[in-house]
């Protein structure tokens, strides 16, 4: 059966892909964005275009840290039994830089959502977290029961955990399940310029130097967009509070990921080294028995097909995005 469903920060990268695959199987999106200029906005406009195609597709343009915006909110919560909470400022280097955005974009919406599900009663609350509140597991695979362990290594993951404590406190003995999924380096069409993949892509493409952070070695569970969209797409069904890590269980060195697109490109990447970026961690790795036990999920992309889907997207779009912001 279709149903009504709220997508916040829907104009964003995982967001807008949950929105257009739940739009494509015919459910009410109530997507809310407040198209902030965290990077280049025209990212988010392309985005937001897309989803405007789609009759059962409604835009809020909304700041979800200022309280007075939840009286719009509310007026478009009638039927709706779960609620996306995607919107985010991400980026662990700018956080350090400017502080401020990250705790009321990452914090304080996230308990102000939570606080409006609960008076709501909605049914499910699904909130994205992040792997970097692990930093770095060497060659431990992350777990999601082990929070008291977790020193979280940057302001952007120190804003997100709390976002997380912050929900779980207050939706306590609610009537509202919270649905944490803590995302492995996403990366896909429509991705987030400031990431490395979709950077790397375009630089090489252009002829544009290859900043690289470091040596390259450090490794990432580079996970696929489309594998995210699916699992989230399978928490409408889980019925209880829980923590689940999504990602890859294999991790990809960054300078193989430089190597892969080279390969795809047929094109030499020309490589900038420089510094390594303030607490970088090496290696992030989630154990996923969790989430395969409870609703049997892994991902099934493999980072060769993943590189290639997301080149081929980048080609088709090329006049769209090349000359725009990628750092």
């Amino acid at each position: 059966m279709n149903k009504k469903i709220v997508v916040t920060g829907s104009s964003g990268f995982i967001g807008y892909n949950l929105s257009h695959k739940l739009l494509q199987d015919g459910n009410e999106v109530i997507g809310i964005d407040s198209l902030n200029n965290a990077y280049d906005i025209h990212f988010k406009e392309l985005r937001l275009n897309n989803l405007k195609k789609f009759k059962n597709f409604t835009q809020l343009n909304l700041k979800l840290y200022e309280e007075k915006n939840y009286s719009v909110f509310k007026n478009y919560l009638k039927d709706v039994d779960t609620i996306f909470h995607l919107a985010a400022r991400a980026g662990v280097r700018q956080s350090f830089i400017e502080p401020k955005p990250y705790v009321f974009d990452n914090t304080l919406s996230t308990l102000l959502i939570a606080n409006l599900a609960k008076d709501a009663e909605i049914k499910k609350l699904i909130l994205a977290s992040t792997s970097s509140i692990y930093g770095n597991s060497g060659n431990q695979m992350m777990e999601e029961n082990k929070d008291e362990k977790i020193e979280p290594p940057s302001i952007y993951a120190s804003t997100k955990l709390a976002g997380e404590v912050l929900a779980k406190n207050l939706l306590e003995g609610s009537r509202t399940n919270l649905i944490i999924t803590r995302f492995f380096t996403v990366y896909g069409p429509y991705g987030r310029p400031d990431m490395s993949i979709l950077r790397f892509i375009h630089w090489i493409l252009e002829g544009f130097p290859v900043i690289l952070y470091g040596d390259g070695k450090q490794s990432r569970s580079f996970t696929y967009v489309d594998d995210v969209v699916e699992l989230l797409e399978l928490t409408l069904d889980i019925n209880k509070s829980l923590t689940l890590n999504v990602g890859s269980n294999k991790t990809t060195k960054l300078i193989e990921i430089i190597n892969l697109i080279e390969s795809i490109t047929e094109k030499k990447a020309k490589i900038d080294f420089q510094e390594r970026a303030y607490k970088d961690p090496d290696v992030v790795l989630p154990n996923l028995n969790l989430v395969k036990e409870v609703v049997n999920w892994s991902p099934k992309t493999t980072i060769e097909i993943g590189l290639e889907k997301t080149v081929k997207w980048y080609l088709k779009h090329r006049d769209e995005i090349k000359n725009l912001r990628y750092l």
